[in-house]
């Protein structure tokens, strides 16, 4: 179980805390989507474990928001017209569940909640929880033009919903840079095969330590129409990073 916990919580901690410089951590695997996301589950951290907090912003709306490990649970907090509420993922041996917590009490997600937009933004549950980097039985596709990232050679990623109609993706399409590990977009993909959101990371900041980390990354909303058209940019800013 504290495996699957701590594996599960690195993966969440690598991307909110993305560490740009870590090729030499970076361990290739085989052509297996599983083993790609274990190397990046199992890639050791030199700095440890950090709390997050930072800001979902869609326009002149921001809301503040954190994110920590506590046991086997991360824990998402976020503020809402001066109230701070929280939302858990509880990590099991074979699936991570979404739990509302309210008053001390935790209950689990009705999953038709997961896509549902919070405090007013286009961010979702399942956005903010990357519930989807938990699916296992993903393809690696071919090289192409597409697998190069701000001009980085990556892997592409490409892992189906293990429980189609749960969430509001049917698969997602990950960009995992080949020298060091680092997840430079995520692509979702609805039912009908057009792209829903992109996840893409445009700013990374420098720390006092010397470690680099993302500084902003972009969610943009597409038309159901013509997925080519963005409709609505929300961005998720780190404001701190706090060792634990």
């Amino acid at each position: 179980m504290m495996k699957s916990v701590n594996t599960y919580a690195k993966l969440v901690f690598r991307f909110f805390s993305v560490l740009v410089l870590l090729s030499s951590a970076w361990v290739r695997a085989d052509n297996s989507a599983d083993e790609l996301l274990s190397c990046m589950r199992q890639m050791l951290v030199s700095q440890g474990s950090k709390d997050v907090l930072g800001s979902i912003r869609k326009g002149s709306l921001k809301i503040p928001f954190s994110l920590s490990v506590r046991g086997n649970t991360i824990a998402f907090q976020y503020k809402q017209e001066n109230t701070w509420k929280r939302f858990d993922v509880r990590i099991g041996e074979k699936k991570a569940d979404l739990m509302l917590v309210d008053g001390g009490k935790a209950v689990v997600m009705a999953p038709a909640s997961y896509a549902q937009p919070i405090a007013g933004t286009d961010v979702t549950y399942e956005d903010l929880s990357l519930r989807f980097l938990y699916w296992k039985g993903g393809n690696v596709l071919p090289d192409s033009a597409d697998s190069r990232i701000k001009g980085r050679d990556c892997y592409m990623v490409q892992s189906a919903n293990p429980s189609p109609g749960v969430g509001q993706f049917a698969t997602v399409r990950m960009w995992i840079d080949k020298e060091n590990g680092t997840v430079w977009q995520i692509d979702g993909y609805g039912p009908d095969g057009k792209l829903k959101k992109r996840f893409s990371i445009t700013s990374v900041q420098r720390l006092s330590d010397g470690t680099w980390f993302f500084k902003q990354m972009k969610m943009e909303v597409r038309n159901p129409q013509n997925d080519r058209r963005t409709i609505a940019l929300d961005y998720l800013e780190m404001d701190d990073i706090a060792k634990k």
